[in-house]
């Protein structure tokens, strides 16, 4: 359990003062989820989000995208062979935000390792 709340304390640390931290949980599950899959470089519709993201009802999705579209953070855009589809992208904005936050982290993961290797390290010189 500690290590769960020290996590959480981190990942609240890392995010403080940045765009991520004035959204809510859902629209923060929603834009990681959104990520990942413009990493895979497969468009991703919004119909899709609506049906397969698990994390809320159809009409909080669409509040959480207008709210994601609101704060700059994904882009949405016109489908070329179906204009009825509509795709959803991260933002550059998201990007360097995430790049931040993920810097964030691997500092702490390296300042962890790094003391934990101090200490072991005088361990092996007793």
């Amino acid at each position: 359990m500690d290590t769960w709340i020290s996590l959480r304390k981190l990942l609240d640390t890392v995010s403080s003062g940045t765009e991520y931290a004035k959204l809510d949980l859902i629209s923060q599950r929603l834009l990681e989820w959104i990520a990942v899959r413009n990493q895979r470089e497969e468009p991703l519709y919004v119909q899709e989000i609506v049906m397969k993201s698990e994390v809320a009802s159809p009409a909080t999705i669409h509040k959480v995208i207008a709210i994601l579209l609101h704060h700059g953070l994904i882009t949405i855009t016109t489908d070329q062979e179906d204009s009825r589809r509509r795709i959803v992208k991260i933002s550059s904005q998201s990007e360097r935000l995430l790049a931040k936050l993920s810097r964030g982290v691997d500092a702490w993961v390296a300042s962890q390792t790094s003391g934990a290797l101090g200490r072991k390290s005088k361990t092996f010189r007793k």
